[in-house]
């Protein structure tokens, strides 16, 4: 074996619900409910609340927004049915789990975004995805108080990672 003669410049990105940065970030526990556990996919699902300490993806809590899914080295994963081992970040319902709704995420994307555009989720899934800042809220989704912020990596199948800046305090066009 020979010695290392080249330095890849390019590391890997990061695992989709872990913080971003070190700066200030919320999160509050929750068990999930959702209509189906298939919605309940870490760092790429935003929740509501439906009563005191559980959430479901997508809008259908009344109590308001939960947050983004994130935090997966918290949650107890137990892989797929073909196997206990295999690699996952969907969570089954009545899993705790933390919902973040402040600081900078990792985040799944199911097309490529552009460093400034709004998130938004499915009213049913709670699935993110992006607008450009001048688009209106198309119908069957809800705002996630979040905007692409700082890096996006698109991947040949054109699902991409980006970093994104929640906060309840940003504000959403009308």
């Amino acid at each position: 074996m020979g010695f290392q003669s080249t330095v890849s410049l390019v590391q890997g990105f990061g695992v989709p619900g872990e913080q971003f940065s070190d700066s200030p970030w919320r999160a509050q526990s929750f068990s999930i409910n959702s209509a189906s556990a298939a919605y309940n996919i870490i760092g790429a699902t935003a929740c509501t609340v439906t009563s005191q300490g559980v959430c479901q993806a997508g809008s259908g809590g009344t109590l308001g927004y939960a947050g983004i899914l994130a935090a997966p080295k918290e949650v107890a994963l137990f892989g797929t049915s073909g196997s206990p081992l295999s690699p996952t970040l969907t969570v089954p319902n009545f899993t705790q789990i933390e919902c973040m709704t402040m600081g900078q995420i990792i985040a799944t994307l199911p097309a490529s975004a552009s460093i400034g555009d709004w998130v938004i989720f499915d009213n049913t899934t709670g699935a993110l995805s992006t607008v450009a800042p001048t688009t209106s809220l198309p119908g069957g989704k809800s705002w996630a108080y979040a905007v692409v912020d700082n890096f996006t990596v698109t991947a040949a199948s054109g699902v991409a990672l980006a970093v994104l800046t929640l906060n309840p305090g940003i504000g959403v066009p009308t």
